[in-house]
């Protein structure tokens, strides 16, 4: 793994093998959301190029989702990112993901708002 990716999955709060995934996401959903109406966006990370990625892909594609569905930044409340690298699955808050990202792209979450949501 690379650093960019030890990074990212040392913000996970909780792990599951990547085979149990349908019944780790609802429990997550029910942990999270405590009413069972937390969302997962799920993510499959790439094995190269880790950070492009991110902030190149993953980056405008989530606060778009996040803003269109109410969750707003930087709270984004309800929403878990889904993980999966190898043969596992994390799990990492929203809010934590669009902190690091914030960091790395060095947009605020003002910034990233206007740039990447809804028009």
């Amino acid at each position: 793994m690379d650093t960019d990716t030890d990074e990212l999955l040392r913000l996970a709060f909780a792990q599951s093998p990547a085979n149990l995934a349908n019944s780790a996401i609802t429990r997550m959903r029910a942990e999270v959301g405590g009413d069972g109406l937390a969302t997962s966006y799920e993510v499959l990370l790439p094995d190269g190029n880790v950070r492009a990625w991110l902030l190149d892909t993953l980056l405008p594609r989530l606060v778009d989702y996040l803003e269109s569905m109410g969750a707003k930044l930087p709270r984004c409340g309800g929403v878990f990112l889904s993980v999966f690298h190898g043969d596992t699955l994390h799990f990492l808050h929203a809010r934590d993901v669009i902190a690091l990202l914030s960091r790395w792209s060095g947009l605020s979450t003002d910034e990233l708002k206007r740039r990447y949501g809804p028009r």
